[in-house]
């Protein structure tokens, strides 16, 4: 192995969160795979000494990867695989997602290239939605003699400034890789060395008045503007967001204001058309971000409407120098709400990066 920067690739690439806090946690990405066009763009934009390779996961060659690691031992597998199958804001259809499936084709992958450690992660729905495909997988990884663990993380007391919870599993080829423990807190105990959650304040304060698509388009475009950018708004959603509260739900703003749908006595998703507030975590970020009628996505400040696009990404810990190389605004909220938070990922792979040392001097 080697011990100063150990070869990794990471499946299911996305825009590259994964690979980003992989690659500060010491290792050399050396290859990965994505299939959607944007995303891929977006990720050779950001790691271009990566290998990424443009294609279905289930039509990559193991020999492929190889190749493009060098044949050099792959000392760590990493996956986000698709969760939209599992999320809860799906569980009211009742369809089988083919993208379900996808996790038995990193379980396949792991199966024939034997890396030394893997980290999965995917949303809590994989334990109810997905639990016989995730059994599965653990049956795989066990019988290949991987010691695992796995649990369900709430990326915010790891310094991820939003409320994200997620499953997250480690596995060594023959010995025990932990978790990385919580540097935060809700409201942490005197003495127990923890910090206070990360606040939508100290994230997001200093960034000056967005443009909105429509301005952007007419200077440069969105990339131009570094994606610092927000939706045009119709105007009764304006209305909406100009009488929501920070950090209340829709409940707070007068009914002649909401949809119709959401008036009399509907209890359903009520925190559309909200504010986050200043010094609290934002909500999930998801692939609807700006959007108003999907989440708590308006910004706290009530001199402004929704959060920007690079907003979005901040709280999702990108830095601010990352690269969306798209102009479709729906894609790029997809491609950050889908990526696992680059902050969480180095602290699990820097987990990983000590167990590789302490198995390899053993």
């Amino acid at each position: 192995m080697n011990k100063e920067r150990p070869i990794a690739i990471d499946l299911f690439a996305g825009c590259g969160g994964l690979t980003k806090g992989i690659r500060d946690a010491g290792f050399n990405v050396s290859a990965a795979v994505e299939i959607d066009c944007d995303a891929a763009r977006t990720y050779r934009s950001n790691h271009p000494r990566t290998r990424l390779l443009k294609k279905d996961i289930r039509e990559v060659r193991v020999s492929d990867l190889k190749r493009e690691t060098g044949n050099e031992e792959i000392s760590l597998l990493a996956g986000c695989a698709p969760c939209q199958g599992f999320c809860s804001l799906t569980s009211k259809y009742d369809k089988p997602d083919p993208r379900n499936e996808l996790l038995l084709s990193m379980a396949k992958i792991v199966e024939e290239i034997r890396p030394r450690a893997v980290i999965m992660e995917n949303v809590p729905g994989v334990l109810r939605r997905g639990k016989a495909i995730f059994d599965e997988f653990l049956e795989v990884i066990s019988k290949l003699e991987y010691k695992y663990s796995w649990r369900i993380e709430q990326m915010a007391d790891f310094g991820v400034p939003q409320s994200r919870r997620r499953l997250v599993l480690v596995a060594g080829l023959g010995f025990d890789i932990t978790l990385p423990e919580p540097t935060h807190a809700r409201l942490p105990d005197d003495g127990s060395g923890l910090r206070a959650w990360r606040t939508v304040r100290q994230t997001i304060n200093h960034m000056g008045a967005p443009v909105t698509v429509r301005e952007a388009r007419s200077d440069g475009g969105p990339q131009a503007q570094n994606w610092h950018v927000v939706r045009n708004l119709q105007p009764q959603v304006r209305k909406r967001l100009e009488a929501a509260e920070p950090g209340k739900t829709w409940l707070a703003i007068d009914e002649s204001v909401r949809p119709e749908c959401h008036r009399s006595d509907y209890r359903g998703f009520t925190n559309t058309y909200g504010r986050m507030a200043w010094d609290q975590i934002s909500p999930t970020i998801t692939g609807g971000c700006t959007t108003a009628s999907k989440g708590r996505f308006g910004h706290p400040d009530k001199s402004r409407l929704t959060i920007s696009v690079r907003e979005a990404a901040l709280l999702q810990t990108f830095p601010e120098n990352y690269r969306f190389t798209t102009d479709k605004m729906d894609k790029v909220c997809d491609l950050i709400g889908n990526a696992v938070p680059p902050l969480y990922a180095k602290l699990a792979a820097r987990k990983v990066h000590s167990a590789l040392r302490e198995s390899a001097e053993n």
